[in-house]
């Protein structure tokens, strides 16, 4: 609330006509001179209606505070305000004490404020997202930086709810199901750290990879090549030996990157894969015989920051409680949605330095969305025929996808969509967080299409392929790398009896209106996340989906007896 005993003593305060006060910045008075509150009552009116608890309202321009002072006595908990105004900024600084849930950006907070907001919320809990503009002190250019940032934010943020949404049930399944490997798996945390200051080159299966091979092929021998799933296929053709691949996606087409590979060529290619990622692929890499490769557990992780600007990591609450029960520490990875974006932030825990991006389009060169014999181009090769052929299937599927114009190196303009401009913006602030803490860290972007990265510098594959050469070949990493120990199996043997007591959990909990107060009291707290759907009918709509719990519980029961005999 308004400390108007404050207020009144400040130098520059005016008193309005009925007593209250304003504030004169150059010609302008920000406040009424007859009834600022009457005014702030017009300013809120557009919150009438909603629910309180249910609204994150983002309030452009503090004035004085009335127009706040109404919104918090209205019962609204969830409130941002924004300040740009250093001198406006000083004096509500003063005059406001906020409540704990309200949170105030200044004018010394960057737009990036905003990520820190937000990472303390769950943007699933609201109904709706409401913005006021105080109109009096509003500059566009002052807070334009900040729209665009909400309007990003929120498709992210909304984004990734949705995909928690369609995922969360299988990254839990699989979890589970991906327990009775980890006999055969090194933590990847092992490995951060162990190529400092070592060239990194992360290859991505971009429509221009191919025209970037027989680059990759001249320097196979002087740098540590990371391979992202998609891009393997392409580069055993070309006969290139890489270093690692990552796995991430957790559905079972994935397995199909592998499938056309030669086992004796997987056999020596270290394997890194995300805890969620498809059984079937972990399962593969884990039957190949003579297989000298080794094989890394990860798990995702989100960088975020608090109010503070502290850095820390969101990530699976059934792994944390994993970890937590055995002590062991898999190593988080940081991913933007995809798995060039978990692979670059691989790179730089390995201690990459340059690190270098080949084949990261991020927009269709060529008019086309994966380089030439990649998995997905082969997919789509067996759906052509003579009246539809691939580039018309290429045309159809574009099209199909929310077009976003970018900027390529040169300056022009090329086709991009939303999703892979959402990746763009997080390589740009995963590479910008990067210099603010290891500002030695070279960052290079050597694909030789697609979109201009900020916080990269552009070299192309030939210069780097030139430049690199130059410098004395790595010694093969089998005959570097240590035997690393595997994860400890009494550890494993620890959380499968831990996840016995889950079972007699499940197969005692009630399919009551109580059941999700029953979950978040327990210790198995992380199936909020198994049951987030329907967690979310119920918050609404007071519904409780008792045949969608009871499939749940049932396919759950059933994968845990399924590790029983691992």
């Amino acid at each position: 609330m308004i400390d108007f005993d404050v207020l009144k003593n400040i130098k520059e305060i005016e008193q309005t006509k009925n007593g209250f006060f304003t504030l004169k910045i150059g010609s302008n008075y920000i406040h009424s001179l007859y009834d600022p509150y009457k005014e702030a009552e017009r300013i809120i009116k557009p919150l009438e209606d909603l629910s309180p608890e249910r609204t994150l309202v983002v309030v452009f321009g503090a004035g004085l505070g009335y127009h706040i002072e109404l919104i918090e006595k209205n019962g609204f908990k969830n409130v941002i305000v924004i300040e740009r105004n250093k001198k406006i900024f000083d004096i509500f600084s003063k005059i406001y004490s906020l409540p704990q849930t309200f949170y105030l950006i200044g004018p010394e907070d960057g737009p990036e404020k905003l990520d820190s907001v937000f990472s303390l919320m769950e943007i699933q809990n609201f109904k709706n997202i409401k913005t006021i503009i105080f109109r009096s002190t509003y500059e566009k250019e002052l807070y334009f930086p900040f729209e665009n940032r909400l309007e990003r934010l929120l498709k992210v943020k909304l984004g990734d709810f949705s995909t928690r949404l369609k995922f969360e049930e299988i990254w839990f399944i699989n979890i589970l199901r991906n327990l009775r490997f980890l006999k055969f798996c090194v933590p990847v945390s092992t490995i951060f750290n162990y190529f400092k200051n070592t060239p990194v080159v992360l290859i991505s299966a971009g429509p221009s990879l191919k025209e970037s091979l027989k680059y990759l092929k001249e320097i196979e021998d002087y740098a540590i090549l990371i391979s992202v799933d998609t891009a393997l296929l392409p580069l055993y053709e070309a006969g290139i030996n890489v270093d690692f691949v990552y796995s991430l996606d957790s559905q079972v087409y994935n397995l199909g990157d592998f499938q056309q590979i030669d086992k004796k060529y997987l056999s020596k290619v270290n394997f890194i894969f995300d805890i969620v990622a498809n059984p079937g692929i972990i399962s593969l890499f884990s039957e190949i015989e003579n297989r000298i490769g080794n094989n890394f557990v990860a798990t995702t992780a989100h960088l975020d920051f608090d109010y503070n600007n502290n850095p820390f990591f969101i990530k699976s609450e059934f792994v944390n409680w994993i970890e937590a029960k055995t002590g062991i520490q898999f190593g988080n990875i940081e991913t933007g949605g995809s798995v060039s974006t978990s692979a670059f932030h691989l790179a730089y825990m390995l201690g990459g330095n340059p690190i270098i991006l080949v084949g990261q389009d991020l927009s269709f060169p060529y008019m086309i969305t994966h380089t030439v014999s990649s998995p997905h181009y082969y997919k789509f090769l067996l759906k052509t025929n003579r009246l539809n052929s691939l580039e018309t299937f290429f045309l159809h599927l574009i099209a199909q996808r929310r077009i976003v114009e970018e900027v390529d190196f040169e300056g022009n303009k090329i086709l991009s969509d939303f999703v892979l401009h959402n990746f763009k913006g997080w390589f740009e602030e995963s590479a910008k967080n990067i210099q603010n803490f290891r500002s030695d860290v070279t960052l290079i972007n050597s694909t030789l299409k697609g979109v201009n990265l900020k916080y990269f510098k552009n070299i192309s594959i030939s210069e780097i392929s030139r430049m690199i050469r130059k410098s004395l070949k790595l010694l093969p990493l089998n005959k570097i790398f240590p035997v690393f120990p595997l994860i400890d199996y009494r550890k494993i043997v620890k959380i499968i009896n831990e996840i016995k007591k889950l079972k007699d959990f499940l197969e005692n909990l009630s399919l009551s209106e109580k059941l999700f107060n029953l979950i978040a009291a327990s210790e198995f707290h992380f199936l909020k996340s198994y049951f987030m759907q329907e967690r979310i009918v119920f918050d609404r709509y007071k519904k409780l989906e008792k045949l969608s719990l009871e499939r749940k519980i049932y396919r759950l029961l059933k994968n845990i007896e399924g590790l029983y005999g691992f």
